[in-house]
């Protein structure tokens, strides 16, 4: 829709509606006969809820008419606060109103806006691309930031995840490296939104199952930024929280840790560090990319670069001795030293550094800073390559 006719819309809806001084409506284009003549007011209620089905609250429903036109009677009017809800809209199948559709971003059945008492909503948009359609009326400035968001999440989304339709052990590496750049790219989109709901819509959307063991600098920088809004809003200390319960980022210190060795003995990990850089590659004798990055990557690395100061410290997830060290001779990974509980999954060192996804890695300093993480293959050669050749 054009600008003159999108314009032309809004004024009418305007007219429409203005009578009835409705706080939310609109109009949907129904081209899809499947389509149920009814749209949802959800309330997230938190941010942990925000774009997670069966845990919104449903605030009003409101008809759809044969025009296309909807209007809810109210909305809470409990505070002069702005605050979030969601436009839904389900098949006529569908049995719970607070179902949120999110594995296809172009094809999500709901809209977020923010709404403030005293001001009036118009939302348009297209039943068979609900999102992607989206248009808001408001004269709530976080709302034009809201659209703004839509569109960078589904050309982010194009870019780095819609071509990953399968997802196996010899791409693994390559598809998390996908999620990270979708990730980096969406939150990057906000950094001057100067909206708490916006920053917390852009962290829910980078993961809708609410994963951030990946990206916790990314969690840090939405905690400061919203906290730099509003501190004492409940949202922002419901974001700030995560860090309580993610991974060390880029900057802190690996703590040291009694590491119990292939060989039978235990150290330190701080004795085990090279004097320039060191990876702690964290690892399972049954990952196959974990075994694939040994052979193509680590070994090559620690050949060119050990007698210069380079370490690697091995960390692996396995519950048998034998086939560890299978693993290790194999892979021509005994050029380096590894520890392991060997209690499997349970593991003491993962849980001190909180996390349970492998393959994963740190790149430590000589003191155990972190330079980096979750580098692998060419990244990895390249970052490590320009590290040591400074």
């Amino acid at each position: 829709m054009n600008l003159k006719y999108s314009l032309l819309f809004f004024i009418l809806l305007a007219l429409s509606y203005g009578c009835s001084q409705s706080p939310v409506s609109g109009h949907i284009t129904l081209n899809d006969a499947k389509i149920h003549k009814m749209v949802y007011l959800i309330d997230p209620v938190n941010f942990g809820s925000l774009v997670s089905s069966f845990e919104g609250k449903v605030i009003d429903s409101a008809s759809i008419n044969d025009q296309g036109n909807f209007a809810f009677k109210q909305v809470p009017q409990t505070s002069d606060q702005e605050k979030m809800y969601l436009l839904v809209l389900h098949q006529q199948q569908e049995q719970y109103a607070n179902k949120l559709n999110n594995d296809q971003p172009e094809t999500g059945n709901y809209i977020p806006f923010i709404y403030k008492p005293g001001h009036q909503i118009a939302i348009q948009s297209d039943a068979n691309q609900f999102l992607k359609r989206a248009a808001i009326q408001s004269d709530i400035e976080g709302n034009q930031a809201i659209l703004a968001l839509i569109k960078q999440r589904l050309t982010a989304f194009d870019t780095y995840l819609a071509h990953h339709s399968q997802v196996d052990e010899e791409n693994l590496i390559d598809y998390e490296k996908a999620i990270y750049n979708y990730q980096s790219d969406l939150l990057e989109s906000v950094t001057n939104a100067q909206n708490i709901w916006v920053y917390a819509l852009a962290l829910r959307w980078a993961s809708v199952e609410g994963d951030y063991e990946r990206i916790p600098e990314l969690v840090k920088q939405t905690c400061h930024d919203m906290h730099n809004l509003q501190p004492d809003h409940l949202w922002t200390a419901q974001v700030c929280q995560k860090l309580s319960v993610l991974p060390l980022s880029i900057g802190d210190t690996i703590p040291d840790f009694e590491m119990p060795r292939v060989q039978g003995d235990t150290t330190t990990l701080n004795q085990l560090l090279g004097s320039k850089l060191t990876i702690i590659d964290l690892w399972a004798s049954w990952c196959a990319p974990c075994r694939k990055e040994h052979r193509n990557t680590l070994v090559p690395l620690w050949d060119t670069y050990h007698t210069q100061g380079f370490q690697i410290i091995g960390y692996a997830l396995d519950s048998s001795h034998k086939g560890w060290e299978q693993a290790i001779i194999k892979d021509g990974a005994n050029r380096w030293p590894h520890a392991s509980h060997l209690q499997g999954d349970v593991s003491p060192f993962l849980d001190l550094l909180k996390i349970s996804t492998i393959p994963s890695n740190y790149i430590v300093n000589q003191d155990g800073a972190i330079l980096a993480k979750n580098l692998h293959g060419e990244a990895l050669e390249t970052w490590v390559a320009a590290y040591m050749n400074k």
